[in-house]
């Protein structure tokens, strides 16, 4: 079986290590590099404009007032909103989840456990908070770097922080009760670009299977696994596909804006025509890949028997590949919302606990994490587009596509 280069994956994975938050100089700079790669391979690469919103941190603080003074090192969210310039000084109270139970009253800035999902920001709006401080999930992790949703604003502004879980604990054993915070930001909507190449199918050059990743990365992180790796893996399989005819067309797709709420990957799906979503076979999307101490896995939105394909591919191979059902925070559930079958392959690991920090770097990437994968994917990929029938029938499980729908209206909180 023909073999990935998957030196040249992780070359291009070291190269695009920086940060690439959609909207900003970093996305531009990544959109060059790709593009160039893809020159370089024969394609005429295309650019899908959308816009979307996007921000810049410029001070976030969080000091203890009472019953002892500290300073608290902290990280802002995104689009969270800011405080006036002066911030802001209330009384703390640890709420867990946000459980009601142990909210005093308004205008606290409260303590969680964890970023709110859509209906608890909703209900915990009613409190008019004057800021969430957000702890960490586990004490081994650098704080997070992440926004939210914007339209949930609708609901109300409240300035959020991360802090670490180390920090979060001395703030409830010890009984910290007042606190000032200070979140200043710029925000402003900007012009972000997804990137399309196609290679055409020879027989069937209207039926179409999606191959995807995202290239943009959340704020201030290098975001090596996250997902430079599955920017560079689609690369490589562009570049080997370059070289074949296949039967199917297959159109590359790089989305940016992922990471703040799959702007990319919606804005392309929900713009198509009925009948340009009813050419797209299937969507095949990479996310968080390079982790050489790993192991392979996959989350299928999609027909049962995919899974059972995979598993007989893998136990051919003697490749592990664990596929699980269900929904992928990713850019495939965007085409999935549409009733297009997905996938999400993607790399588990002990890095991942890096993801949407600084510690997600290119410190223990390497060539083993797609040795593996590649021909897996490549024989995935093949029997996809060279089938003379398609194996695979177009459609979703009734209990996934109310996971999908769940997605969007609770998780993503961008339908009602």
């Amino acid at each position: 079986m023909a073999r990935l280069n998957v030196a040249n994956i992780v070359n291009i994975q070291r190269a695009l290590c920086f940060p690439r938050l959609a909207g900003t100089d970093g996305e531009e700079k990544a959109r060059k590099i790709i593009l160039d790669e893809l020159e370089s391979y024969g394609y005429d690469p295309k650019l899908h404009e959308f816009q979307v919103k996007t921000f810049k941190i410029k001070e976030a603080e969080l000091r203890i007032l009472e019953p002892w003074s500290d300073e608290i090192p902290c990280q802002g969210v995104g689009l969270s909103g800011s405080t006036p310039p002066e911030g802001v000084e209330a009384p703390l109270a640890y709420a867990e989840e946000g459980d009601p139970a142990l909210i005093p009253g308004e205008g606290y800035i409260l303590l969680l456990t964890s970023r709110p999902r859509y209906p608890k920001y909703k209900s915990l709006m009613k409190w008019k908070p004057k800021g969430f401080v957000i702890s960490e999930p586990n004490p081994y992790r650098k704080i997070s770097h992440l926004d939210m949703i914007h339209e949930w604003r609708k609901y109300g502004t409240v300035p959020m922080v991360y802090i670490s879980f180390a920090d979060a604990y001395k703030l409830v054993v010890h009984g910290a009760r007042r606190a000032y915070l200070k979140l200043i930001q710029d925000e402003w909507d900007a012009k972000s670009y997804n990137i399309v190449v196609e290679k055409k199918g020879i027989k069937y050059p209207d039926e179409v299977v999606i191959i995807c990743a995202h290239y943009d990365s959340v704020y201030d992180v290098p975001g090596a696994t996250d997902n430079a790796g599955g920017t560079a893996l689609l690369l490589e399989l562009a570049r080997y596909y370059s070289t074949v005819n296949v039967k199917r067309t297959i159109r590359f797709i790089w989305f940016s804006g992922e990471e703040l709420g799959l702007r990319g990957s919606r804005a392309y799906a929900d713009g198509l025509r009925k009948e340009e979503l009813e050419q797209i076979k299937f969507v095949v999307n990479l996310d968080v890949h390079g982790a050489v101490i790993g192991s392979n896995s996959a989350t299928l939105t999609g027909p049962k028997n995919v899974k059972e394909y995979l598993e007989v591919v893998s136990k051919k191979m003697g490749i592990n590949l664990k596929v699980g059902e269900g929904v992928y925070s990713s850019d495939g559930t965007s085409f999935s919302k549409h009733g297009i079958p997905s996938i999400s392959f993607y790399r588990s690991s002990g890095f991942g606990i890096t993801m949407h920090t600084i510690d997600d770097d290119d410190r223990y990437i390497g060539e083993q994490a797609y040795a593996g994968l590649g021909d897996i994917l490549v024989d995935f990929i093949d029997t996809l587009v060279n089938s003379e029938e398609l194996p695979f029938p177009r459609e979703i499980p009734e209990d996934i596509k109310k996971k999908v729908e769940d997605y969007f209206k609770n998780r993503l909180g961008v339908e009602e």
